[in-house]
């Protein structure tokens, strides 16, 4: 005679394991615009703005995703202007 066993699925904690499993995907895909950006605004200008990436699990309107912000920051107009440009260019770099 078998027995039965029974458990449930807690799917909040669910997407909270999926979400930090598919961090590093994320971090990588983030990563690769970011040189690519980086490469593409060191091209243009001699002086390039810094571009930064931040990476985390967050809450956004359709629930708890794996987030990473990719962020150019110039010391002036021009410098933000080439970081924005760069950086919309790049975005196809972090296909995955």
């Amino acid at each position: 005679m078998g027995k039965d066993i029974t458990f449930s699925l807690d799917q909040s904690g669910g997407a909270d394991i999926l979400q930090n499993m598919a961090m590093p995907v994320v971090k990588r895909s983030a990563d690769a615009i970011a040189e690519r950006a980086r490469s593409m605004a060191s091209s243009i200008s001699n002086g390039p703005p810094a571009i930064t990436i931040s990476s985390h699990v967050g809450t956004i309107r359709r629930g708890v995703r794996a987030i990473a912000t990719i962020k150019a920051d110039g010391i002036d107009e021009h410098q933000n202007y080439i970081g924005l440009v760069a950086l919309s260019k790049a975005k196809d770099a972090g296909r995955i």
